[in-house]
C-alpha cells in the first residue's frame, strides 16, 4: 500500500519508514510543498524496475541496427517509447 508524507515527516521517522518497506513491502510517496518529490519502495521493485529498462534499451538498440534510420531518428523513436511506457506506467 502507497503512503504520502511530508518531507518534515519523513525526515523525523526515516528509520521506521525503512524498516516498514524493507520487511512489509510498504512504499511511500514523500511530497515536498504539497508536490511528490520521491519515492521509498522496496529493493525488489527497484531491482525490478532497472531490469525492465535494461532490456527496454537493449531492444531499441537492437532495432536500431535492424533499421535504415539514422541516429536522430531512432533518438526521436525511442524517445517517443520511454514517454508512453511512463506514461502507461503512471
Amino acid at each position: 500500500m502507497e503512503k504520502v508524507l511530508g518531507l518534515t515527516k519523513a525526515r523525523e521517522i526515516f528509520g521506521e519508514l525503512v524498516e516498514q518497506v524493507q520487511y512489509q513491502g510498504d512504499t511511500f510517496l514523500i511530497s515536498r510543498n504539497g508536490k511528490p518529490a520521491a519515492a521509498i519502495v522496496p529493493v525488489e521493485v527497484y531491482e525490478s524496475w532497472k531490469r525492465e529498462r535494461m532490456i527496454f534499451f537493449d531492444m531499441i538498440r537492437q532495432s536500431q541496427t535492424l533499421t535504415i534510420l539514422n541516429g536522430e531518428e531512432a533518438e526521436e523513436l525511442s524517445s517517443a517509447a520511454l514517454e508512453a511506457v511512463r506514461a502507461n506506467n503512471q
